[in-house]
């Protein structure tokens, strides 16, 4: 049978639990109701009616996740595999390359300054010749300009108009050369032009028809024959003067044809060489 137990309040409110039949003036300890424990495992305290409240715990927070667009470096594989790239391409000028452009450039001289040399003669020549059929070009004329500096249209000038009217001294403004003729001989008694002169007067005068109407016109043939002549000559400068610049011009584009193939070869060349030297590194010797 259980104890019974009475309850007395004592002036400090402590609470005195005794057994029944206790003398009362017995000393007695008296202790604070002790807090009840909260239930191992629970992780719920205890509230003041002697219930559990359960607690929420906030969860872990989440790893922040990486900023977008960063990208982690690779670290480099490490490899005692030679690559090409290691092995530098020598210079592919070597001696054979310039030895091949040297005479290139050597021939393509030789050519140019015996086109030169050419065209000097042929306005030499020239010149002579229409000064012996008695035509005077105007001081500063050049038969033959530069071949190596005038392109063909420069060096084929346009062929003088022979039909120009033999009394005036205006020369013709479509001419390539420009002058007079010299039919009186004051430059040069001896020349076709004044030796012909002379011999139609003297022929006509003879007669006594110097001032005929046939003077007049076996005059202007003899004229028109001139003229012919000197357009004939101013053709085949112009001719002369366009088939030397061709011949330059194709002689030039010869050459550097030739000098991209030498180029190439010693690219290529130089090419071998390297790629000779990888394959010996890969083989290890």
């Amino acid at each position: 049978m259980a104890r019974e137990q009475s309850v007395r309040f004592n002036p400090s409110n402590r609470v005195d639990f005794r057994p029944a039949g206790e003398p009362p003036g017995r000393t007695r300890t008296t202790r604070p109701a002790p807090t009840p424990a909260p239930i191992r495992g629970s992780g719920s305290p205890i509230n003041e009616r002697g219930s559990y409240t359960p607690v929420t715990r906030a969860p872990a927070p989440a790893p922040a996740p990486a900023p977008r667009g960063t990208v982690q470096p690779v670290q480099p594989v490490q490899s005692s595999t030679p690559r090409l790239s290691d092995f530098r391409m020598p210079n592919f000028r070597d001696s054979e390359y310039n030895a091949q452009i040297a005479s290139l450039n050597r021939a393509l001289q030789d050519f140019e300054t015996g086109a030169q040399r050419q065209a000097e003669r042929y306005g030499t020549d020239y010149l002579r010749g229409v000064r012996n059929i008695g035509y005077r070009p105007s001081p500063g004329f050049v038969a033959m300009p530069n071949i190596l500096e005038a392109g063909e249209e420069e060096a084929a000038p346009m062929a003088r108009s022979a039909r120009a009217v033999m009394g005036s001294e205006q020369p013709d403004a479509t001419a390539g050369m420009q002058g007079q003729w010299d039919l009186e001989g004051q430059f040069d008694p001896f020349s076709s032009a004044a030796r012909g002169t002379r011999g139609l007067r003297d022929e006509f005068a003879a007669r006594g028809t110097l001032r005929s109407s046939d003077f007049g016109q076996t005059f202007n043939e003899f004229q028109n024959r001139l003229n012919d002549q000197l357009e004939a000559m101013e053709t085949g400068r112009a001719r002369f003067g366009e088939d030397l610049a061709a011949d330059v011009a194709q002689q030039r584009t010869s050459t550097e044809e030739r000098r991209q193939a030498a180029e190439r070869s010693a690219i290529n060349r130089a090419a071998t060489s390297q790629m000779n030297a990888y394959l010996r590194a890969l083989g290890g010797g």
